[in-house]
C-alpha cells in the first residue's frame, strides 16, 4: 500500500516551512500568495535551490527567495518563448521560399515521399500524415487560406502552409530534406550568424542546423508547457561550431544542451536587433534576481541553466536600428 497524501491548510503549510528553517517575513503575504499560486509549483519546485538537505533550508533562507525564484523562472520562458516564435517565424519563411523553388510545379509535394531523403521515410510519414490531416481539417471553412488554395488551384503552397504548422513539423521536415535543399537553408540561415559574430564567409554545416532546431524545439516546448527552466537540458548535446560556440566560451569537449548552448544558438535564427533584445532582457532579469538573493549567490542559480560564471556583468549588446 502507497502511503496517502494529506492535505494540508495554508497555515499548516507555512508552519511546515517554518519547521524546515524556511523564514517567513510576512505571513499574511505569503499566505495569500500560496492561496493563488499552487504550492507543489512553487515550493517543490523551487525550494532545493535554498537547502542544504532535501527539507531543511539553509541558514537564512526565506520565502521571499523562493518566490522571486519562481518568478524569475517564468519570466525567462516568456521572454526565451517570444524570442523562439521570431526565430520559427524565419525558419518558416525560408524552408516555404526553398521548398517551392525545389518542386515548384508538383502539386502537394510536401506530401509525397520523394521529396524527402530515403532514409528519412519512416520518420517523414508522421509529419506528411499531420500535413494531410491539416488541409482536410482546414478545407472545410470558407474564409480559410487553405480553403481558398484547395478550390481555386487544388493546391495549397508551401508558403501558406507552414502557417499552419508547429515547430515539430517544422522540424520534422527540414531534418528529412535532401541534403541539396538542407544546404540552401542553411546558407540561408548563415547570415543571422555572420551579423549576430560580426564576422563573413562563415557556414553552418546541415546537420548542425538540424541540431540547433531539435534543442530550440525542446527548449519552446518547456516554455509553452510551463515546466521549469532551470535544471532542464535537452536530450542530445547540439553540434559545435567552433565559430558560434568559442565567441561564447564553449568548447568541443563542454555539453552543449544546457538553455545557455540554446541561448548561443540562437544567433543562427535572429536578426541582430532581435538577438540583442533577448540577451540584454535575459541579462536584466538576472541582475534583478541577483539583488533580491541575499541567502545564495546568483552563480549557484545561474549554473543549473548553464550559464557561465557571472554571466550576468557582461556588458549590454549594442542594439542597431536593423531588423
Amino acid at each position: 500500500m502507497h502511503e496517502k497524501r494529506v492535505f494540508l491548510s495554508i497555515d499548516q503549510q507555512l508552519s511546515l516551512l517554518k519547521q524546515r528553517g524556511l523564514l517567513i517575513n510576512d505571513e499574511s503575504r505569503a499566505r495569500r500568495y500560496l492561496l493563488t499560486n499552487n504550492y507543489y509549483n512553487i515550493v517543490n519546485g523551487y525550494s532545493k535551490y535554498f537547502q542544504s538537505k532535501p527539507d531543511v533550508y539553509i541558514d537564512g533562507a526565506d520565502f521571499d527567495e523562493v518566490c522571486h525564484l519562481y518568478f524569475y523562472d517564468k519570466e525567462m520562458k516568456q521572454i526565451l518563448m517570444n524570442a523562439i516564435l521570431s526565430a520559427e517565424n524565419h525558419l518558416k519563411s525560408v524552408l516555404a521560399h526553398r521548398f517551392a523553388e525545389a518542386y515548384p510545379n508538383q502539386r502537394y509535394a510536401y506530401l509525397d515521399v520523394g521529396c524527402y531523403q530515403e532514409k528519412a521515410i519512416l520518420s517523414i510519414v508522421y509529419t506528411i500524415s499531420k500535413i494531410s490531416w491539416v488541409i482536410k481539417r482546414n478545407r472545410k471553412h470558407s474564409g480559410n487560406p487553405i480553403n481558398y488554395y484547395v478550390n481555386k488551384y487544388d493546391d495549397v503552397p508551401m508558403w501558406v502552409l507552414v502557417e499552419f504548422l508547429d515547430f515539430g513539423d517544422i522540424q520534422s521536415i527540414i531534418s528529412s530534406l535532401p541534403l541539396r535543399i538542407q544546404n540552401r537553408i542553411a546558407k540561408d540561415m548563415t547570415g543571422f550568424l555572420e551579423d549576430n559574430l560580426e564576422l563573413n564567409d562563415l557556414r553552418i554545416p546541415p546537420e548542425t542546423l538540424v541540431s540547433f532546431i531539435e534543442n530550440i524545439r525542446e527548449t519552446r516546448n518547456v516554455c509553452a508547457h510551463g515546466n521549469r527552466l532551470i535544471d532542464f537540458n535537452c536530450r542530445a548535446s547540439a553540434k559545435y561550431l567552433n565559430s558560434l560556440h568559442d565567441s561564447a566560451g564553449i568548447s568541443s569537449d563542454d555539453e552543449r544542451n544546457t538553455v545557455y548552448s540554446v541561448l548561443v544558438s540562437l544567433k543562427c535564427f535572429l536578426s541582430r536587433t532581435e538577438y540583442c533584445v533577448l540577451y540584454n532582457s535575459l541579462r536584466k532579469r538576472t541582475r534583478t534576481l541577483q539583488h533580491r538573493l541575499h541567502s545564495v549567490d546568483i552563480n549557484s542559480i545561474t549554473q543549473h541553466l548553464g550559464f557561465p560564471t557571472d554571466w550576468q556583468e557582461k556588458p549590454l549588446m549594442e542594439q542597431t536600428n536593423q531588423n
